[in-house]
């Protein structure tokens, strides 16, 4: 009998050592490095500015995955609302993160937009609260190509507020606009 239970101790602790074992290898992040796409939610990339050595910095959404390196945690978009922000320099990826698409997006569908627009409409304010979501969204995107690295100067030169753009405009095309109206065709 001494001898069966000296058999036992030891090929207990290989058991176990060899399960430990198969749950370690098989919970090791086995996605690949780099990104993979599975679905486009965003056909066209956006720019979103230069870093300070001249790259041209875009940004697309997509459905899949995003690991950096072999030693960083993966990343996977939720669905084609929550999908991940992926950010390019020269068209290589550089980071990526899950967002809600809605936050990015100016043009937004009817269900979300402002309660000024809503029911009665007050034009001013509707206007104005308009101008609010647009320059919210601008500001998102500002932030995500600032953490990407992008220069000030090339934040400012694509970034522009709506009420800034709109004087700019008027300033610009109103003469013009003004004399294309008379003009007979």
């Amino acid at each position: 009998m001494a001898k069966k239970s000296t058999m036992m101790m030891p090929l207990a602790i290989i058991v176990l050592g060899g399960g430990i074992g198969f749950w370690w290898w098989n919970s090791k992040d086995k996605t690949p490095v780099g990104l993979v796409i599975t679905n486009s939610v965003e056909s066209s990339m956006n720019p979103i500015g230069k870093n300070s050595d001249g790259k041209d910095l875009t940004a697309n959404a997509v459905e899949g995955t995003w690991r950096a390196d072999e030693n960083s945690l993966s990343v996977a978009s939720e669905s084609a609302d929550k999908p991940l922000m992926v950010v390019y320099e020269d068209g290589t990826p550089i980071h990526a993160e899950v967002v809600t698409l809605l936050d990015y997006v100016v043009d937004k569908p009817g269900d979300h937009l402002p309660e000024e627009c809503k029911d009665e409409v007050n034009e001013e304010e509707c206007g104005t609260a308009m101008m609010k979501m647009h320059n919210d969204v601008m500001e998102k995107w500002k932030a995500l190509a600032k953490d990407a690295g992008a220069t000030e100067e090339s934040l400012e030169s694509l970034f522009v507020t709506q009420e800034k753009s709109t004087q700019e405009a008027e300033s610009i095309y109103g003469p013009m606009l003004s004399l294309q109206s008379h003009f007979v065709w």
